[in-house]
């Protein structure tokens, strides 16, 4: 991971993980416009080599125009979460990511893994929200009627109690603060052919037992929506910092990984 990257934790929404992902962003050699030459010393160049994460955007960038016109009807919700469940956290020499100094990476340096466009155009299961699940996300932080005005042109209440945000249907799971034992949920769509099982596999996380239920899904078509639950039962604080695991849905031909960050206030 390069020492120039956007890393986490999250501080605005922290039980949203952050990044979402990495991609080439070091030593990325591209088009380059040949009057733009206060970087280049004076000199008019057709191609140069730059880093930084905005080398990263753009394939990022690229891979979302490519999966919508190979899925033109998926929402932008279904595409991040099919670049996000398909991502590696491997290298290209096969061993886990590392940072510049040669530590282990986590999900706070590059969240759900390496960018896999090909394995992405063919996600098997997709977390989707839409406006809804939006708003709830917003009202778990406290947003006001006058703020989701300004963002619906219409008044929106809030659910009383409001859904907790750990609960927003997004690829990855993160829980800021957690106090004693609690569940969160997820709904997956199935986007295979046919039917299918998934098998789950929980990645331990250092003081927090877990389990997933139902932790096998079985779909019968395409476009079938099921919600697990995963309960989460602490047994030791994690003294302010966060714990990683992740869960794995499998069948045989796709894996849908999602990470996990949890930061144990109180057991």
């Amino acid at each position: 991971m390069g020492v120039f990257s956007s890393k986490g934790p999250n501080v605005i929404t922290p039980d949203i993980i952050k990044p979402d992902i990495t991609a080439p962003g070091v030593n990325i050699l591209a088009a380059w416009s040949p009057v733009s030459t206060a970087r280049t010393a004076g000199n008019n160049i057709n191609y140069n080599i730059l880093s930084g994460t905005s080398m990263s955007c753009p394939h990022v960038s690229a891979v979302v125009a490519l999966l919508k016109s190979v899925h033109p009807y998926w929402s932008p919700a279904a595409i991040k979460s099919a670049i996000m469940t398909t991502a590696t956290t491997t290298d290209n020499t096969k061993n886990f990511i590392r940072n510049d100094d040669s530590t282990n990476a986590t999900p706070f340096d590059y969240g759900s893994g390496h960018i896999n466009p090909a394995a992405a155009i063919n996600p098997g299961l997709i977390y989707d929200y839409d406006t809804n699940n939006l708003i709830d996300f917003l009202c778990s932080y406290g947003a006001s009627v006058a703020q989701l005005k300004n963002l619906t042109g219409t008044p929106v209440y809030c659910k009383n109690p409001p859904t907790p945000s750990y609960n927003f249907n997004y690829p990855s799971i993160g829980i800021a603060n957690m106090s004693g034992k609690l569940s969160v949920y997820r709904t997956v769509t199935y986007v295979g052919e046919g039917p299918t099982v998934y098998y789950s596999k929980l990645e331990a996380i250092t003081g927090v037992r877990t389990s997933v239920y139902p932790n096998v899904l079985r779909f019968s078509k395409s476009g079938e929506k099921l919600t697990y639950r995963i309960d989460f039962v602490p047994n030791k604080s994690s003294n302010g910092s966060f714990e990683f695991g992740s869960l794995t849905w499998r069948n045989d031909v796709h894996l849908v990984r999602s990470p996990i960050a949890v930061n144990v206030v109180s057991v």
